[in-house]
């Protein structure tokens, strides 16, 4: 099972000032249509999923996901779970105007509505600005602005968050002015 790290809380928080990926995404994306390319598309109505296969790139604004294979399954009412898995899955997207790109990536990428969770499995890793954040898993819950990273227990210290953080944006940091 997986052990959360939490003796990095203040790294972690200084690497996630401005770096708020998914729920400060530009306000025009949710406008937007959105766009799945694949090579291939199978629907499943009984089991109310939409799987795509194959060189897959999912764009809605700013938004862009790339994977190997990405399954969107749908309740009564909406799509609620989206899972994107890739060697690795990628997703991209443009916080607010005069922020940097959020780039993530795992080898699976998970987006639960319902829960308003976005889940980063197996070599994951969120970078914006030159910081980074990486683990086994990141769990980001969108409406807390909330992210949780963990590692796998090692003998070596293998498998364990780790967070970069430039010394530009140490002293870039915004104040509470």
């Amino acid at each position: 099972m997986n052990r959360l790290v939490c003796p990095f809380q203040w790294a972690l928080a200084m690497v996630l000032i401005g770096m708020a990926p998914w729920s400060a995404a530009l306000d025009s994306d949710r406008d937007q249509p959105i766009q799945i390319v694949a090579d291939m598309a199978v629907r499943d109505e009984t089991a109310g999923e939409t799987r795509y296969e194959g060189n897959v790139v999912l764009t809605q604004g700013s938004l862009r996901i790339t994977a190997d294979t990405l399954s969107i399954r749908h309740n009564a009412d909406e799509a609620d779970m989206i899972v994107a898995t890739g060697q690795p899955a990628t997703l991209v997207q443009q916080p607010t105007p005069d922020q940097a790109p959020v780039d993530a990536s795992a080898m699976r990428i998970e987006y639960t509505r319902s829960q308003d969770l976005v889940r980063l499995l197996e070599k994951a890793r969120i970078a914006q600005n030159g910081s980074t954040l990486s683990g086994n898993q990141i769990d980001y819950l969108v409406s807390e602005r909330t992210v949780r990273a963990a590692g796998m227990p090692g003998t070596a210290g293998e498998n364990r968050v780790e967070v970069v953080i430039p010394p530009e944006n140490l002293r870039n940091t915004p104040t509470d002015g």
